[in-house]
């Protein structure tokens, strides 16, 4: 079984762009990292200050080592200052296909 997670962040009002452009700027690389199914970087369309992370990850080990990567640093330096609330939930696939 793989690992989904699904990541909601909202930010500061005021913060939007920043926020979108820290998200923005580690997405690419992500896709690449050993373990990565999927990475997608998603915004709500009713609020606009609302960032969706939707992962899938072949295991734990691939999803830690993922936020301990070098180019995840900025975002762990940057983005708390940006943030009005975030939650991370990290799933049991229990039926159907792909995150």
């Amino acid at each position: 079984m793989t690992l989904p997670v699904v990541a909601i962040f909202v930010a500061k009002p005021g913060h939007e762009d920043k926020l979108e452009q820290l998200f923005r700027s580690v997405v690419d690389t992500t896709l690449r990292e050993a373990g990565c199914i999927s990475y997608q970087l998603n915004r709500d369309l009713a609020d606009p200050r609302c960032f969706v992370f939707i992962e899938e990850w072949r295991s734990q080990a691939d999803l830690d080592r993922h936020l301990a990567a070098p180019h995840m640093k900025p975002l762990a330096e940057q983005v708390p200052a940006c943030l009005e609330s975030s939650n991370v939930f990290m799933l049991a696939q229990l039926a159907g296909g792909a995150a």
